[in-house]
């Protein structure tokens, strides 16, 4: 009998592959849609990585003693194309061309007495205290939950990487599918002066290429996905918390970590109610990987 946690990994790696084949598919439609050309110069280094893990986890699994690098290779391949799939649907559905949003996402905030204007201002003002803890913190925040991925699997707790694998696929892609109808580009459009300097502003070049291009150019190396609500950095701050709650030291230190996330977040040009709807994305599909792991237990017993 195969035992009951590894019955719930090999579903959770199952339900993640079934996610990532619906994402590739989609952002492969999308472009074809749209006739969006592709330019896939600079990618072939990642796209080979990213084929070898997933080769190496197939080759390591069937091998006595290698399921933990099988896991750390499977997951890490299954999120980082994710990863770049999720980022050309973010691009490729600018195409749609819905009103922007950021006047109702800004009017949102302050209806629930929210202003991510005044955070960044803070912020702002002690700049030379903040920013260097903050910025970091935001930038790497995928990193560190693929590197969690990684660790978790080479511990052995099969279940949590893989249920991390499956959460970040499948919020990844409801994310995008929410973004669709909401496009927005954050608080760079509300912010003064003072601080729209310390707020990022790389990605309206590829945001007004494909919201406003008449022929945009998907370029696989420089995917920058504009998405704002709900925010997927906030997603990812709530996974990386999740994956390290069963253990009190980790819980505390990801506790930590995922407060000060948030507020770089926000610092980053998001709405507060971006990270709003990020948790509200991350807990649905947290609790259903919950009612599946209880549903794959009890069928394993039987």
């Amino acid at each position: 009998m195969v035992p009951p946690t590894n019955a719930v990994a090999d579903l959770f790696r199952s339900l993640s592959m079934w996610l990532l084949l619906a994402s590739c598919l989609t952002a492969a439609g999308l472009a074809i849609l749209f006739r969006v050309r592709v330019d896939p110069a600079g990618s072939s280094i990642v796209v080979w990585a990213i084929a070898a893990m997933l080769l190496a986890s197939r080759i390591w699994w069937d091998r006595a003693g290698q399921h933990a690098l099988a896991d750390a290779a499977g997951t890490i391949g299954v999120v980082s194309l994710a990863a770049m799939s999720g980022g050309a649907i973010a691009m490729l559905e600018l195409r749609f061309g819905f009103p922007k949003a950021d006047a109702m996402l800004y009017q949102v905030d302050h209806l629930l007495g929210m202003d991510g204007i005044k955070i960044a201002t803070v912020v702002a003002g002690q700049r030379d205290l903040l920013l260097p803890v903050l910025a970091p913190i935001y930038n790497f925040t995928v990193e560190l939950c693929f590197a969690s991925l990684v660790v978790l699997a080479l511990m052995n707790d099969r279940v949590e990487a893989w249920r991390g694998a499956f959460i970040f696929t499948g919020t990844l892609m409801t994310v995008c599918a929410a973004a669709v109808f909401i496009p927005a580009t954050g608080l760079i459009n509300w912010a003064p002066p003072s601080v729209l300097t310390y707020l990022p502003s790389g990605f309206m070049k590829h945001f007004e290429e494909f919201y406003y291009g008449a022929d945009p150019v998907l370029r696989l190396q420089v995917i920058d996905g504009v998405i704002t609500f709900p925010s997927f950095h906030a997603v990812v701050g709530f996974l990386v918390f999740s994956l390290w709650r069963k253990r009190l030291a980790t819980r505390i230190a990801a506790a930590v970590w995922l407060a000060v996330e948030l507020l770089s977040t926000v610092t980053a040009g998001h709405y507060v109610i971006d990270l709003i709807g990020g948790l509200v994305v991350w807990g649905g599909w947290f609790a259903l990987s919950r009612m599946i792991e209880r549903r794959a237990v009890a069928a394993a017993a039987c």
